[in-house]
C-alpha cells in the first residue's frame, strides 16, 4: 500500500450540507470522503472523455483499490506545526477545561486555555479495579476538576494535529508531544441568499436563508490509500492536473461561485516494515504504560479509535452501534471463531450518526445510513503471552485492520482506525 497526503485549499466559499432533514439543513465541519471522490470523478470524466479512458476511471473509483479519505480542518494557531503533518478527529475520551478549552502549547497571544489530557487509563483503571478501588475513584475525581482554574473538565471535541517530535518538562523530565486544535470556526462565516421564484426566475417574497461556509483560504487534509500500486502513476497525474489548475468544484452552489478549490500532493515513500515498526512500538508502548497502573492484570491491552465514522452491518444488515469482542474477532480482523483467543471489551465512549450524501455521477441523493462516529473508542484485553504465534497474530491482524479499514464504504473514507492511538498516552494536560 501507498499513500499520497493531501493538502487542499479553499479558494472561494465552501460550505457542505451535513443533513437533509425537513426543518433545515445543518452544515459539515470537514469534507467528507464521499463528496471529494464525486467531485473528483466529475473532473476525470469532464478531462478524459475518450472510450479508452473508461477503464481508468473504473479502476480510480469503482474498483475500490483507492480508498479517499475524510479532508479535515488544517488550519492550527502554533505555526510551529508543519502544514504537512497528520490531521485527526479529537477521540471522545480527550478532556478540557469547560472555561478554558484547548491546548496550552499553541503560540498565540490570545490562547489562554488550559490543557487537554486523555481519560481512558482513568477508565481502564475504574473499570478493571472496580468502584471499590480507592486508587480508581480518585484518578476520576481528581480530573473532574481543572487544575489552572475551579471550572469542571468537559468533552473537547474538533481535530488536532500532532508534531513528530517531544519536548521534556524541565521539572520532572516528562516527554510530552506539541499539539494544537483546528481553527475551523474562527474561518467561518454566515452567508445570507434569497429564495428564486421558479416561474419568474426573480427573487421570491418571503424567503431569505443563512448558510454557514468556509472562509477563502481555509485548509484541509487527508491521506488516500492506494492498495494496487500499478495505478498510482495514473491517479498521482490526475491529482496534479486537476488540483494545480483548480478544476475541482465541492459541495453545495457550485454555479454560484462557491467550491472552488485547489490542492497539493505529497506522496509517503515508506515502506510497509517500517510501517509495522511503528506500529509494534506503538502498541507495546501503550501496554506498557497500563500495567505501569499497577493493575495485577497480565492480558494484553489495546485500544481501538476511530479516525473517521464505521459503517458495521450486523448478520441480518442491521447497523451496528458498537464494536464487539465478536464483531472484531470475526467482522473487522477476519479471525473466524478461534476459539484460542480470550478477548474481553473493558470501555468504551462511542455515539451514533447518520450519514446523508449525494451521488455525483448519478444525479441522486444517497440512502442515509447509521455509523459509528469519528473519534469513538474502544478498549479491549487479550489472553496471549509474549512471544506465542498468537501473540504474533493478532498484531499481524490488528495491522492489516488499521492498514485496510473495516466496515462498508472503505472507498468513500469510512472505516479508518487506529489502534492504541498515541494520544491515549497523554494523561498531563497539554
Amino acid at each position: 500500500m501507498k499513500q499520497i497526503a493531501i493538502q487542499l485549499t479553499a479558494e472561494s466559499p465552501l460550505t457542505i450540507r451535513a443533513d437533509h432533514a425537513p426543518g433545515g439543513a445543518a452544515t459539515a465541519s470537514y469534507i467528507p470522503g464521499t463528496t471529494f471522490i464525486g467531485s473528483l470523478a466529475a473532473v476525470h470524466r469532464m478531462l478524459y472523455s475518450e472510450p479508452e479512458k473508461r477503464e481508468e476511471f473504473e479502476r480510480l473509483f469503482l474498483h475500490e483499490q483507492i480508498h479517499y479519505p475524510d479532508l479535515y480542518p488544517a488550519i492550527f494557531a502554533d505555526k510551529k506545526l508543519g502544514r504537512n503533518l497528520p490531521v485527526y478527529s479529537l477521540p471522545k475520551t480527550a478532556q478540557s477545561c469547560k472555561r478554558h478549552p484547548g491546548f496550552r502549547f499553541a503560540e498565540s497571544e490570545e490562547n489562554d486555555a488550559h490543557g487537554v489530557r486523555d481519560s481512558l487509563i482513568d477508565w481502564l483503571l475504574f473499570s478493571v479495579k472496580g468502584s471499590k478501588s480507592a486508587e480508581a475513584l480518585s484518578a476520576l475525581i481528581e480530573h473532574k476538576k481543572c487544575p489552572s482554574c475551579p471550572a469542571t473538565m468537559d468533552h473537547l471535541s474538533g481535530y488536532y494535529r500532532r508534531s513528530h517530535s517531544v519536548s521534556v518538562d524541565p521539572l520532572d523530565g516528562y516527554e510530552f508531544s506539541r499539539m494544537d486544535k483546528a481553527l475551523e470556526s474562527e474561518y467561518t462565516r454566515l452567508q445570507t441568499r434569497t429564495g428564486i421564484d421558479r416561474d419568474s426566475g426573480t427573487v421570491q417574497e418571503g424567503i431569505l436563508y443563512n448558510r454557514m461556509v468556509f472562509e477563502e483560504g481555509m485548509r484541509f487534509w487527508g491521506v488516500i490509500n492506494v492498495y494496487d500500486e500499478e495505478l498510482l502513476p495514473a491517479l498521482t497525474e490526475f491529482l496534479e492536473e486537476a488540483g494545480y489548475q483548480s478544476l475541482v468544484r465541492i459541495g453545495t452552489g457550485r454555479t454560484r461561485g462557491m467550491g472552488k478549490v485547489t490542492f497539493e500532493i505529497k506522496a509517503d515513500k515508506r515502506a510497509e516494515k517500517q510501517y509495522f515498526a511503528e506500529f509494534v512500538e506503538r502498541l507495546s508502548a501503550f501496554d506498557l504504560l497500563v500495567h505501569a497502573q499497577n493493575i495485577q492484570d497480565s492480558r494484553y491491552f489495546f485500544a481501538l479509535t476511530l479516525h473517521s465514522p464505521l459503517i458495521l452491518y450486523d448478520e441480518f444488515l442491521r447497523y451496528r452501534g458498537t464494536i464487539d469482542e465478536q464483531t472484531l474477532l470475526q467482522d473487522m480482523l477476519h479471525w473466524g471463531n478461534n476459539q484460542d483467543i480470550k478477548l474481553k471489551q473493558i470501555y468504551q465512549a462511542v455515539s451514533i450518526r447518520r450519514m446523508t450524501g449525494w451521488q455525483e455521477i448519478w444525479g441522486t441523493p444517497r440512502m442515509n445510513e447509521y455509523a459509528i462516529d469519528a473519534g469513538s473508542v474502544f478498549l479491549f484485553a487479550c489472553d496471549v503471552a509474549d512471544g506465542t504465534p498468537e501473540k504474533a497474530m493478532l498484531l499481524r491482524k490488528l495491522f492489516e485492520l488499521e492498514m485496510q479499514g473495516a466496515g462498508a464504504r472503505r472507498a468513500e473514507g469510512f472505516g479508518r482506525v487506529c489502534v492504541s492511538d498515541q494520544f491515549h498516552r497523554e494523561r498531563r494536560m497539554l
